[in-house]
């Protein structure tokens, strides 16, 4: 396979560096802004987990897999493997991210009332249901879907 074309490498940098702001910036929010005004500091805790999970894991991690499948300079299988792990990688952070939710404020019954409860088991769903899933098979059977 022919190696990026030099237009995209501007591309590719402007993506990355803006994902590495991205988590920075979510960092530091999480760590030095008390935007929970409560005094059970676990629960807050809870809250930043679950927020960090979800941004890191689904939307960069991801995003970087994307990246991985695409400009990886290596061999085919090498690629599929690397965006495989990284999509693994974000599944598991969008899984561990819901069950740190759970153990937040409202515990595991009062997460069922809210939208943003039912949109992100929805999201978190069909991340495994259309991209995990059907990766791994197409891995591990060597075709194309």
């Amino acid at each position: 396979m022919a190696p990026p074309q030099s237009f995209s490498l501007p591309l590719l940098l402007f993506a990355r560096i803006s994902a590495l702001t991205v988590a920075a910036l979510l960092l530091y929010w999480a760590l030095v802004f008390n935007s929970h005004h409560s005094s059970q500091h676990s629960r807050i805790y809870a809250a930043r987990r679950h927020m960090l999970l979800m941004v890191i894991g689904l939307i960069l991690v991801s995003g970087e897999a994307i990246l991985v499948h695409r400009w990886l300079p290596c061999s085919r299988n090498g690629k599929k493997l690397a965006h495989l792990g990284l999509q693994g990688v974000a599944l598991s952070c969008g899984v561990f991210g819901v069950w740190t939710k759970f153990h937040a404020r409202k515990g595991i019954a009062g997460n069922f009332l809210s939208l943003h409860y039912w949109m992100g088991m929805i999201c978190v769903s069909l991340f495994a249901a259309q991209q995990w899933l059907p990766g791994f098979v197409s891995f591990c059977y060597q075709c194309e879907m």
